[in-house]
């Protein structure tokens, strides 16, 4: 017990000395050093410090013994040295250790019996350590390299002299053993052992000193060690050693003597030479290679492999001769001292032989060292004949270390002087075969041997092998002859003399190596060795085919030899096999598996064993990364699965199963290992087919009697546990998403399917399952097989402590009913029961309740998983853990899992509401550590909520009453850390229940259980629950000021203890001031700060003004300043909550607060901030840019955020002023002037905010707001009233003059709240009634205001309401008692007026609002009379134009000069000649187009350029010529345009009458051009007409085969070169900058000759549609530097082909939309791009990863609900509803555009499905009133088939068809707002000629968005297009006549 604290206190000593070491802050004077230091300084030693050595005298130390505290305090000094940091320590410990080192050759010590614990010994370990410690210091404080030398020096002065003393003739000891003589031989034996620690640490550090310092370092040493000094020390020693006296000194030596001795290093003279001897090779060693290499290696290896030998940087430049040869000297003269036996070398016991041939290494080595570094100073010759010398002699070679320096130096020799090459490799064989090495010295001996061979050829190497392949030929006369004919002639030379001197003693023959072999166990003995020389040399030579030369000579000797030699050529062989090519390997494979079934078949163990030893290393070394593991793995695997396939007859069948199995018992540990080193179970990257293997695997060993309850599966149940914890689950991840099971498929489970063994299998099963024994016999074989496997597998998987991988196994689509289900079901019961078992016993760590708690939070994400089967299992799993092991709920992993996926359940229910149609499949928690994967399926999201809600109140409770207050403080613990931006509105459903939770009763509480309740009164202990929680917050969150950044830190040195701030209070508030004051500065120059920083400031801030008693108005004025200057929805949520805590802490704080928050908010009025924003825009979709690409949800979330972050300020601000108000009612009246002036102010300033759809809500919640105030407030009188109540009139009436807006994205939540909120409003007004004694003008004003506005929210809420409840009636009774329209609309007539008053706008818009004619008249008469009171309406010119130019307009068209303009569209349309070229509608239309960018009326190049027929005037060839000039890409448009258009055929034949005046624009566009432009529109032209060309040139190979066509239109794409900036006219944003010239591919036709061709183009990212910088900026603003993307473009050229009816099309598709993303709502269409570019001639792009459905038909799977299965799997799979979900996203959209412009001929040519699973339409030849071939029968409003609906849930009750519907509603209602716009792009292009067009088009056109119906009944229609289009079968019919007609399947 003593020695092992002894032991302790010397380690903490250590590592203190360690730490205080490294330590850079502390000083040494005051450092743990300093102490340890006065720690081993007494005054008898400080003393002989003054002289800095005595020599020898009285008061020296070594005469004071040294105790053994001291001895600790020094080695701990001495392990620290090399780290200390700092120079001065370095320099004081250097002057601490001086002394010690000085006299270590003659130190005592105090008698001791912990000494004995010190290694060696402590004379030896004093000395190491001091000189180890110093050459350090000076090695690393360069400073110090002079002191510590000199110190050094000295000590081998010391020792010389000593030495001398001794030696000296008068001095001799002899050995008569008085006890004077003891005492001096015991001297000499200290100066000995000192000696052995110096030598040891010089040589470790011998880099401290220079070469020539060492050389004579090496020299004075060799002086100290004289002949006399040697025989001296062999004296004194032997005299220790043979004394008689009992004292304890001498018994103590005696002691150190044996356990010398003991250790291997009998102490003697020769243990002096041997440390001498490694001190040379250090020394020569730094001459050859760099400390740096030398460090832990040895230097002949180095030398070898030539790493790192590079001659060393001397700073004496190059080594010199004279030291070399001085070292070769030494080193020489050792080997004849040895080689004499001199008489001091009495070679006695073995290990005084071991230090001889150790100090003889040493001086080969060294040698060896001289010679490589000078030819001269140390002969080669010399050398080898020492080695060869040495080789001969078997005593010599059989000790390692000699052997090992003798071989290595032999391999070196031969490549300094490659003349001894040959010998050599003539000798090494020969040791190799008759010397009989043993272990390591065979591998160096045949590593040598490569590198010999090596120096020489590949065919000595391949010549050497064979040689040694024959030894191995079998019997011994023949090995005899083997080595007598192969060993001969060349490769071993017979000179005789090399050969006459090998082994003497053995017969030689001369010409031949004879071997005379004594017995079986020699020979097995040499030829293991020549087995393990081959595979060594093999492996050195590194050469793939000298590996396989090796290989295949080594196996082909299998069974040729013996058992035993067969067993090492087997292990052997397996190493090498690793180093060489994947041939080789598997042919190695191939013999394992055959001596493996031989070894089975002849029950021969030991081939067995080795056969499992080579696979078992190939196990544990091969890696992942290796190529061969996957090979191995696979081969492993197989020959597992191919065992026992085999179809005998009956009879034998039993001993072949026993058979196989013994065969598949060999490969089981192999494979374990081979899993288990490489962790399986922790990747996921394996292949399907690995996975499959492994499971096959499985299922053959159950198949073959491998079970828990077999006695096979119990004597390999280790193997079978490791294999199960590394496997996956037999039942793949993704098996709920495959449609039929795979168990009935599997070919192995049918293995060994008789009769018998299927009794016997069902049997084995039902004694693991008694209860469910009825069901298994009813199951299939294969069942029961793969039941069995999984049941072997999860068991043991369970034993190892995972039981949750059961669940997986109910992803199978056939566990899901029936008796698998419950098998299953009981199997996992049997899996828990395995695995509670074993925790239950508690003796297991790993199965302690924290890895329990772990378990259970899987299970518990189990309970949610998307697969209703896998939850019922999950929540029985779940009950029996926390039945069993309830402390596993106690835990923070389980306990939060719950907590967390009661959230997240919760939230995944919440996105039905705040994003319709849109669904996340992904739910992850961080700090739960859970994530859970849903379906698409509310419905059952909403189940699955209520299952583990009920079932956690069950859990939780269980556990709350065993363990109350544990749990109830985890639950604190959860509601204390919470991220600020939690679910919805701040509703966290984890945290409420754990709120509930926590105020619970324990049932085992008696006391509280006892009370008797009273009436209703809800008793429970909530208080307790959160008062404990506040008091933990308290100690929670008292920290110091943040140390984010120093700014803060030197403004406000707060103590972190609350009770401080209180103690200098004046001082505080003044730091507190400037901080704040500081931080404004900063958020108003927007600089960045952290929200944590914000935070914890201003709870700084707040905390002072709950203590002050003073005004503090400065601090007030910056906590409601700071959150204001950042204001964003966070700074305004934290300055509430600081605000209120302030305001209820410290009720005089609450005047200032409030107005300090009012002032803030006018000033936001003034910074047009947040709703207020005059950049908050939200512009019909014609004034944008509309582009022709797909919708892009992400965009329009980010354009809903953007909103979002820009009102969330107000919001919340008016929540609080809105509750405050109403808590501080009848309170002062000076509030209520404050809220009355906010109001005003805030009215004011919301005339300038825009209608946004989102801004409904905060604009009538400030209306709201103002008409509470209104109510409640007293001190008003009744002027102010009158006017606050007129001024929200008109707020509130405001909203009505912008359009009728639905809404943004698919946030039902905000909707409902509208609805709400506008009934509440309404409600609120008929509570706010002015009445006065007479009869004032404004109050008849303001109550026909009223009267309209009551009107118009009416109307307001039931549109709302027709978008919130799309498909079916709104249940709200709110929503449902909405006035009719006709009462609406003759209320409406006599409010016009009043309307006009307000705003015209508002009067224009309530045509919009309801399109009646009467109210039509009504305000064209106001416009006509006061036309000057509109002009800022554009709306307002088309109720006054109409679609002509109307007799009683006259004067008003001059304001047209003055008016806003119209959208381009419009503008266009008043150049068209309804309107007789009136001038000033002419101007008005110019200046209208003139006033948007080329931008947005690029879209409209094709109306533009037909309006060019009716341009009398010339007014639209001016705006195209102008525009032209500052817009290329326009100009380039116009002119395709105006090709196209000037002829009326597609050959060009027939020309166009508007086809001058194209001619004459187009000229004189061209002329215009600068030089610039000119160049790069004969660029871009040329390039272009050269892409168009190849289809001309195609038209003679119109018959030809395809391969033809295609060669051809390589052939034309090779020749064409790409000019620097052209690019395709249908993607005029990106440049072309390179062809994939094998692209080209002729499409079918009949007689024309489309083809297509791909582009690689590069386009600019540029910033997503509509968004702008309003989004909450991130840290540091960083912008992205390069924004463009390279894509690759394929496009379809045709010639004689109209394309301008494609364009419309896509053109409309394109604009509906920009219709679309302007209510934000979630459909998809992408609107290709098509150009026509010339007469029948035009380019279209080709829609990415598509496939047209006929395509799919053609692929064979039958529809297109198959096509899904197949591509996406099952139903169940998240990809499949991903899909879905697409595609009814785009057919809602597809289906409403088909049916408004009158698609036909949609066959399954023209629907394309792309990756995603959305819909496309291509192909629109046949639209509005033209149908192909005059075909009638498409009689459906769309196409909507059986297999359509097959896919959108095949039942019109499913809620993926609900969801269509209501967008298919949706996606219409918001279309009619647009009906004129889009009626007059088809409008423009009537005369074009297009055939699509009749004279009723458009009237036609405008009939379908069935204008004069209201919202309900518009949704209504259709709702009925889509029952008609789904019950119609003319659909079907048509595809049947393109099928006969076409060729195009349905």
């Amino acid at each position: 017990m003593e020695s092992a604290s002894r032991n302790i206190r010397r380690k903490a000593l250590q590592k203190i000395a360690a730490l205080s070491a490294t330590s850079c802050s502390t000083t040494f004077d005051s450092s743990d050093l300093e102490r340890l230091c006065r720690g081993c300084s007494n005054d008898g030693r400080a003393k002989s410090k003054s002289n800095g050595y005595g020599k020898g005298d009285s008061m020296s130390k070594a005469t004071s013994p040294m105790n053994i505290r001291e001895f600790e305090v020094l080695l701990a000094l001495c392990k620290a040295a090399p780290l200390l940091q700092t120079a001065h320590s370095a320099e004081k410990l250097v002057g601490q250790l001086s002394p010690y080192i000085l006299e270590a050759h003659t130190q005592s010590f105090v008698p001791s019996p912990f000494f004995r614990e010190i290694e060696p010994s402590p004379i030896e370990s004093l000395s190491y350590h001091l000189t180890t410690a110093l050459l350090s210091l000076g090695i690393y404080h360069d400073f110090l390299r002079d002191v510590v030398s000199q110190r050094l020096w000295t000590y081998l002065e010391h020792c010389s002299h000593a030495a001398e003393a001794m030696s000296s003739p008068s001095g001799v000891i002899v050995e008569n053993g008085s006890s004077g003589e003891v005492e001096d031989a015991i001297h000499v034996a200290t100066i000995t052992i000192s000696l052995l620690g110096f030598l040891d640490a010089a040589a470790t550090y011998a880099n401290f000193w220079s070469a020539p310092e060492r050389l004579s370092l090496i020299e004075r040493v060799k002086a100290i060690f004289s002949e006399r000094f040697l025989v001296a020390v062999e004296t004194a020693f032997s005299t220790i050693r043979n004394s008689h006296f009992q004292n304890n000194h001498v018994k103590e030596w005696k002691r150190y003597s044996r356990h010398y001795a003991a250790i291997g290093r009998p102490l003697g003279a020769m243990l002096l030479q041997r440390s001498y001897m490694w001190l040379l090779v250090a020394g020569s060693s730094l001459l050859v290679a760099d400390i740096s290499v030398l460090r832990g290696s040895d230097i002949l290896d180095l030398l070898m492999s030539g790493t790192g030998i590079t001659r060393p940087s001397s700073s004496h430049g190059e080594v010199d001769f004279a030291t070399i040869e001085t070292m070769a000297d030494i080193a020489a003269d050792e080997m004849s001292l040895l080689e004499d036996g001199a008489d001091y070398l009495r070679l006695g016991s073995a290990w005084q032989q071991r230090l001889a041939f150790s100090v003889k290494a040493g001086a080969l080595t060294s040698y060896l060292n001289c010679a490589l570094l000078n030819e001269d100073a140390a002969d080669a010759d010399v050398l080898m004949t020492w080695l060869e010398d040495t080789l001969a002699d078997s005593v010599q070679m059989a000790d390692e270390t000699l052997a090992s320096v003798v071989l290595r130096s032999m391999a070196l020799i031969s490549k300094l002087s490659p003349g001894f090459a040959p010998n050599v490799s003539r000798l090494l064989p020969r040791f190799i075969v008759q010397g009989g090495p043993r272990g390591q010295t065979v591998c160096i001996a045949s590593s040598c041997l490569a590198y010999v061979l090596q120096i020489l050829s590949q065919d000595a190497v391949i010549t050497t092998l064979y040689t040694l392949g024959n030894v191995l030929s079998s019997g011994v006369a023949s090995a005899e002859r083997a080595l007598a004919g192969g060993i001969t002639g060349d490769l071993l030379g017979v000179d005789g003399s090399a050969n006459s001197a090998f082994y003497t003693g053995k017969h030689s023959t001369g010409s031949s190596i004879s071997l005379t072999i004594t017995g079986e166990e020699e020979t097995s003995v040499v030829y293991g060795n020549v087995v393990q020389a081959i595979c060594g040399i093999a492996k050195s030579c590194n050469d793939p085919k000298i590996t396989a030369l090796a290989q295949s000579m080594l196996l082909q000797k299998i069974d040729k030899v013996s058992r035993s030699i067969d067993a090492r050529i087997i292990t052997e062989t397996t190493e090498l096999a690793l180093s060489g090519g994947p041939l080789e390997f598997r042919s190695l494979l191939k013999l394992y598996a055959r001596i493996s079934e031989e070894g089975v078949m002849k029950n021969n163990e030991i081939l067995l064993a080795a056969v499992m030893k080579g696979r078992d290393y190939l196990s544990t070394t091969l890696h992942k990364e290796s190529p061969l593991y996957d090979i191995y793995f696979e081969h492993l695997l197989e020959t597992i699965i191919s065992k026992g396939d085999v179809h005998q007859a009956q009879n034998n069948r039993e001993a072949d199963v026993e058979v196989a199995a013994r065969e598949i018992a060999q490969l089981l540990q192999p494979l374990a290992l081979l899993m288990s080193s490489n962790d399986l179970t922790s990747d996921d990257d394996l292949s399907e087919e690995t996975l499959s293997l492994i499971r096959d695997a499985w299922f053959n060993i159950v198949v073959h009697g491998f079970a828990t309850n077999t006695e096979r599966g119990g004597r390999y149940l280790k193997e079978l546990r490791l294999m199960a914890i590394h496997s996956k689950p037999l039942v793949a991840e993704q098996r709920g998403e495959q449609v039929e099971s795979d168990i009935e498929l599997n070919t192995v489970l049918r293995r060994g399917m008789s009769s018998e063994h299927e009794l016997a299998q069902k049997k084995r099963l039902s004694l693991l399952l008694p209860s469910k024994s009825s069901q298994i016999y009813k199951l299939s074989y294969r069942k029961v097989i793969f039941l069995q496997a999984a049941y072997l597998v999860e068991t043991l998987r369970a034993d190892s402590g995972d039981c949750t991988k059961a669940l997986t196994y109910f992803l199978e689509p056939s566990m899901r009913r029936g008796e698998m289900s419950t098998t299953m079901e009981s199997i996992t019961e049997g899996v828990m029961d395995a695995y509670l078992r074993k925790t239950l016993t508690g003796t297991n760590p790993s199965f302690s309740a924290p890895y329990v708690a772990k378990q259970l939070a899987l299970i518990f994400s189990g309970c949610c998983f998307r697969i209703e089967r896998v939850q019922q299992a999950a929540m029985l799993c779940a009950d029996r853990i926390i039945h069993d092991v309830p402390s596993a709920l106690c835990q923070t992993s389980s306990l939060f899992a719950l907590l967390e996926l009661l959230t997240l359940m919760w939230s995944s229910c919440l996105e039905a509401e705040t994003d319709e149609y849109e669904w996340r499949s992904s739910f992850v928690s961080t700090r739960g550590k859970v994530s859970v994967q849903l379906s698409d399926d509310y419905s059952l999201r909403r189940r699955t909520l209520n299952n583990l809600y009920k079932k956690a109140k069950g859990w939780v409770t269980t556990v709350i009453d065993i363990a109350p207050l544990d749990v109830k403080g985890l639950l604190q613990t959860y509601l204390s850390e919470y991220d600020d931006d939690g679910a919805y509105g701040h509703i966290s459903l984890g945290r409420s229940f754990a709120t509930e939770m926590g105020a619970l009763i324990p049932s085992t509480d008696q006391r509280l259980g006892a009370i008797d309740r009273h009436g209703d009164c809800n008793i429970n202990t909530a208080s307790d629950f959160v008062a404990q929680y506040t008091t933990r917050q308290e100690y929670r969150y008292a920290e110091a000021l943040p140390d984010q950044d120093a700014e803060w830190l030197h403004f406000m040195q707060l103590d972190p203890r609350r009770g401080s701030i209180a103690s200098k209070p004046e001082k505080d508030y003044e730091d507190a001031n400037t901080v704040l004051a500081h931080l404004e500065a900063r958020t108003l120059k927007h600089k960045y700060i952290p929200i944590g920083e914000l935070r914890d400031i201003l709870r700084r801030a707040a905390a002072l003004l709950c203590r002050t008693k003073k005004d503090e108005c400065g601090i007030v004025h910056h906590l409601v300043g700071i959150p204001f200057a950042i204001f964003t929805k966070q700074s305004i949520k934290l300055g509430i909550s600081l605000w209120l805590g302030v305001i209820n802490e410290n009720p005089r704080m609450e005047p200032r607060i409030i107005m300090e928050v009012v002032q803030q908010w006018e000033a936001t009025i003034q910074r047009r901030l947040g709703v207020f924003s005059s950049r908050f825009q939200h512009p019909d979709p014609f004034y944008v840019k509309e582009e022709f690409a797909p919708s892009d949800k992400a965009a329009l979330l980010k354009r809903q955020q953007t909103a979002h972050n820009l009102l969330a300020p107000h919001m919340r601000l008016l929540q609080f002023l809105g509750s405050h108000f109403n808590a501080t009612r009848l309170g002062s009246p000076h509030t209520e002037k404050v809220f009355i002036r906010l109001l005003t102010a805030t009215l004011d300033g919301l005339k300038h905010s825009t209608g946004h759809p989102l801004a409904r809500e905060i604009r009538f919640q400030i209306v709201f707001f103002g008409l509470r105030v209104l109510r409640h407030s007293i001190g008003i009188e009744f002027g102010t009233r009158c006017q606050l109540k007129d001024r929200l009139l008109s707020s509130a009436l405001s909203w009505f003059s912008f359009p009728p807006q639905w809404s943004f994205g698919g946030n039902r939540l905000q909707l409902k709240a509208e609805t709400r909120l506008l009934a509440d409003v309404s409600t609120a007004l008929h509570n706010v009634q002015m009445s006065a004694d007479k009869s004032v003008p404004l109050l008849k004003t303001m109550q026909a205001k009223e009267r309209l506005l009551q009107v118009l929210i009416q109307s307001e809420i039931s549109r709302l309401a027709v978008w919130l409840y799309p498909v079916n009636n709104p249940q709200e009774g709110y929503l449902s008692n909405l006035g009719a329209k006709g009462a609406a609309e003759a209320a409406l007539i006599g409010l016009m007026r009043t309307a006009w008053t307000v705003s015209p706008s508002l009067a224009i818009q309530l045509v919009t609002r309801f399109p009646s004619a009467q109210l039509h008249k009504e305000v064209r008469w106001l416009l006509l009379n006061f036309p000057d009171k509109a002009i800022s309406e554009p709306e307002a010119i088309q109720v006054l134009l109409g679609e002509t130019l109307p007799s009683d307009v006259s004067f008003q068209l001059k304001y047209l000069l003055y008016w806003a303009p119209v959208n381009p569209i419009s503008a266009v349309t008043y150049f068209l000649p309804a309107y007789r070229n009136h001038p000033f509608i002419l101007q008005y239309a110019m200046r209208a187009l003139e006033s948007h960018s080329v931008d947005v009326t690029f879209f409209y190049v094709p109306q533009i350029v037909q309006t060019l027929r009716y341009d009398a005037l010339g007014y639209v060839e001016r705006y195209i010529v102008e525009t032209a000039q500052f817009s290329q890409l326009f100009a380039h448009q116009i002119i395709w345009n105006m090709k196209a258009n000037a002829y009326k055929d597609d050959e060009a034949q027939i020309p166009d009458t508007i086809k001058p005046t194209l001619d004459k624009v187009m000229n004189r566009m061209i002329a215009a051009f600068s030089a610039v432009d000119r160049a790069f529109y004969e660029r871009e032209f040329s390039f272009f007409d050269e892409v168009t060309n190849i289809s001309g040139k195609l038209k003679p190979y119109i018959k030809s085969p395809k391969p033809e066509k295609k060669q051809k239109i390589e052939e034309e794409l090779r020749k064409i070169k790409v000019e620097v900036g052209v690019y395709l006219p249908s993607n005029p944003d990106g440049v072309v900058i390179g062809i994939d010239r094998k692209s080209g591919k002729p499409l079918q036709s009949h007689a024309k000759a489309p083809y297509m061709a791909t582009f690689r183009i590069k386009k600019n990212k540029g910033d997503i549609e509509g968004t702008d910088e309003t989004l909450e900026t991130n840290a540091n603003g960083s912008v992205p530097q390069d924004s463009s993307i390279e894509v690759w473009q394929s496009a379809i050229f045709k010639v004689g082909d109209d394309c301008r009816q494609d364009v419309l099309a896509l053109q409309m598709i394109s604009a509906f939309r920009g219709i679309f993303n302007n209510v934000g709502l979630d459909v998809y269409v992408f609107p290709y791009r098509v150009t026509a570019t010339a007469p029948g001639c035009g380019v279209i792009d080709v829609l990415p990863n598509s496939i047209s459905r006929d395509m799919v038909g053609r692929e064979a799977v039958n529809g297109l609900y198959d096509y899904f299965i197949s591509k996406y799997g099952n139903e169940d799979s998240l990809q499949f509803q991903e899909a879905r979900s697409n595609f009814v996203k785009s057919m809602a959209a597809y289906s409403v555009i088909s049916f408004l412009l009158q698609f036909k001929d949609r066959h399954n040519g023209n629907i394309m499905i792309d990756d995603a699973g959305h819909i496309l339409h291509i192909d629109f030849g046949f639209c509005f009133d033209i149908a192909p071939g005059g075909v009638k029968f498409e009689r459906a409003p769309f196409k909507l088939t059986s297999e359509m609906m097959a896919v959108m849930g095949k039942s019109t009750e499913h809620q993926a068809f609900k969801w269509f519907e209501e967008l298919c509603v949706k996606a219409f209602l918001a279309s009619r707002q647009y009906t004129e716009k889009l009626s007059q792009l088809v409008l423009l292009m009537m005369d074009s000629g297009l055939p699509c067009f009749k004279p009723e088009t458009v009237k036609h056109f405008k009939e379908r968005f069935v204008l004069e119906k209201t919202e309900r009944e518009a949704a209504e229609f259709m709702k009925t297009l889509i029952k008609r289009s789904y019950s119609s079968y003319s659909t079907g019919v048509y595809d049947q006549f393109q099928l006969l007609t076409n060729g195009i399947p349905y």
